[in-house]
C-alpha cells in the first residue's frame, strides 16, 4: 500500500475522530498488555485496547472497525499493529505530526530486527527486518529468514511480540510527537 494512501486515511480518520489527549503510559505496560490482548483476538484490537485501558484513548476498537469500512483506501492487508497506531496518531497529533509518526513506525517495523519483547511462550526468537508492512508478506518473510512455519505457534508469538514492540514504539513516538507536553504514568 503506498503511504500515499495510508496518508489520505490518516486525514479522513482525523476529520472523523478530532484529536484527543490520553495518558500517555509506560512503553512496558502497553507492550505487555497489547501482547496479552493479542491471544483474545488480533493485533489490531490489541493495540487499541491496550491503550483503552492504559491511557484512557476513548474509542473503543467496536469503533474503529466501523470507521474503518468507511476508509477511503482498504488497508486489511497491512499488519494490524500498524493500522491501530495509525488510529492512535490520527486521534493524538496534528495531521502533519500523525504522518510523520506514521512514516517513523513503519520504518521501524520493516527495517528493525523483531521481534524485540520477549513474549510467554518462546523466549528466544529470531529476530529479523521483514522489510513490508503487509501482514502475509511480513509473516512469509520472518518464516523463510527465520526457518519456522508460517502456520505455527511460534510464528504467532512472534506476531504477538511484534505488536507489543508496535504499542511500545507507539507511546514512544506519541510522546515524541505532541504538542503538549505529556506526562508519562
Amino acid at each position: 500500500m503506498e503511504f500515499s494512501k495510508i496518508s489520505e486515511n490518516l486525514e479522513f480518520i482525523q476529520s472523523k475522530l478530532g484529536t484527543f489527549q490520553i495518558e500517555v503510559p509506560s512503553e512496558e505496560r502497553i507492550g505487555e498488555l497489547a501482547y496479552s490482548y493479542y491471544w483474545d483476538y488480533n493485533c489490531e484490537y490489541a493495540v487499541i485496547t491496550a491503550f483503552n485501558e492504559e491511557a484512557q484513548f476513548p474509542i473503543t476498537y467496536s469503533e474503529i472497525r466501523m470507521l474503518t469500512e468507511k476508509l477511503p483506501h482498504k488497508w486489511g492487508v497491512v499488519c494490524g499493529a500498524l493500522t491501530g497506531a495509525f488510529f492512535l496518531f490520527s486521534a493524538t497529533l496534528t495531521l502533519e505530526l500523525s504522518v510523520q509518526a506514521a512514516k517513523e513506525l513503519i520504518d521501524f517495523h520493516n527495517r528493525t530486527p523483531l521481534p524485540i519483547f520477549k513474549g510467554k511462550r518462546f523466549k528466544d526468537l529470531p529476530k529479523v527486518a521483514v522489510g513490508s508492512i503487509l501482514c502475509r508478506d511480513s509473516i512469509l518473510n520472518w518464516s523463510r529468514k527465520a526457518g519456522v512455519p508460517p502456520r505455527s505457534l511460534e510464528r504467532a508469538e512472534r506476531c504477538a511480540a511484534i505488536t507489543a514492540d508496535v504499542a511500545m514504539k507507539t507511546v514512544q513516538l506519541i510522546k515524541k510527537y505532541s504538542s503538549e507536553p505529556v506526562e508519562v504514568r
